[in-house]
């Protein structure tokens, strides 16, 4: 295909109609630098002939395979070693691209593109997801980017794959460790990208904040990782509005980087044996 802009991963499993709504979506799109990729988990529900089917009349589908995985993000690292786009974006069966929006997103180079989102919840009901222009380290610690909202350069996983040993966080982790630990460059783009299921696994309140809270203590050092527990704890008594407000003064940003990099320095002096 030459030199792709795109690589569109698609995940699924025993859902054959959400995949139809998924691929549709897609077809709908004008833009054209793009690949898709499918990874199916061994459905038996007739997914598979809605992707051969789709094969035949897509020249844009460069991959797809139907086998056991691991589960979501084991289906979603098999996509991301086949593809040969600048960008990702994972989009899985029952998500569903805006109407032609792939033609509206400026792909020059920034690392992390990510939009808003519309959320659909029981009995279809659909709530405008907006996201923050600066995705800070309050905001990050208890709160995610859609993938389906996101356009992730693809640097971003070389040797760095998601986590397969957990069930829902591990999207939320690459984005933290991306934005928050390596500092790549970002921006919001203030339209809707995608319509998104919010009934999934993820819905799991509970377990995501158990998963969330087990990665800080297996990926950052104490005074760090109790750090950004405390910024969760602070999110959920609306405090972010607070910082919100005072992080548009330049003196607060530069105080605020300062103290991050402060207690970095700190952990790394003392955490060296």
């Amino acid at each position: 295909m030459g030199n792709l802009t795109l690589s569109i991963i698609t995940v699924n499993f025993n859902n054959d109609a959400g995949l139809i709504k998924t691929l549709e979506s897609i077809k709908e799109q004008t833009f054209t630098s793009y690949e898709h990729i499918i990874i199916d988990g061994g459905s038996t529900d007739g997914s598979l002939d809605t992707i051969r089917n789709y094969a035949r009349t897509t020249p844009n589908l460069s991959y797809w395979v139907s086998e056991p995985d691991k589960g979501i993000y084991d289906g979603m690292n098999k996509g991301i070693q086949k593809a040969k786009g600048e960008y990702l974006y994972f989009l899985n069966s029952g998500d569903c691209l805006m109407n032609d929006i792939l033609v509206r997103i400026p792909f020059d180079g920034t690392q992390y593109l990510y939009g808003d989102a519309n959320l659909v919840y029981e009995r279809q009901r659909i709530r405008v997801h907006t996201y923050p222009d600066i995705p800070d380290f309050i905001y990050l610690s208890d709160n995610s980017l859609q993938h389906q909202s996101c356009f992730i350069h693809h640097s971003l996983f070389i040797d760095n794959l998601y986590d397969i040993r957990y069930r829902i966080i591990s999207d939320w982790a690459h984005t933290f460790q991306s934005l928050i630990m390596n500092r790549c460059s970002y921006r919001h783009l203030p339209y809707i990208i995608s319509v998104c299921d919010a009934c999934g696994i993820s819905s799991n309140l509970e377990e995501l904040r158990r998963e969330r809270e087990r990665w800080f203590v297996e990926n950052l050092p104490p005074i760090l990782s109790n750090a950004f527990r405390d910024c969760t704890a602070l999110d959920r008594a609306r405090f972010r509005e607070v910082v919100r407000i005072l992080s548009h003064t330049d003196k607060f940003k530069k105080r605020a980087k300062k103290l991050i990099l402060f207690l970095y320095k700190i952990s790394h002096f003392f955490g060296k044996e």
